[in-house]
């Protein structure tokens, strides 16, 4: 787990992730980690959450680590 990154720097890379469709692996509390998608990053009353495609909305402040799930796709249809 990388104690290195932010919450500014998670925000980052699940929008990275929904821009370019690109799975993302994530670490929750208890140790659980699942890969997904990202589907919008929200801001509501000051808290920040991630809504990914199949576990749901999690708070941004509930992640404790994320890494780019495979090395990014090469060719023109990475920005689709």
């Amino acid at each position: 787990m990388s104690h290195n990154i932010d919450r500014c720097d998670f925000i980052d890379m699940f929008e990275e992730s929904e821009k370019l469709r690109r799975p993302i692996r994530v670490t929750v509390p208890g140790d659980r980690h699942f890969t997904d998608l990202v589907k919008q990053v929200i801001t509501e009353q000051g808290q920040d959450f991630v809504l990914f495609r199949d576990h749901g909305r999690i708070p941004v402040t509930d992640v404790l680590d994320c890494v780019f799930a495979e090395p990014p796709r090469q060719g023109y249809d990475t920005k689709l």
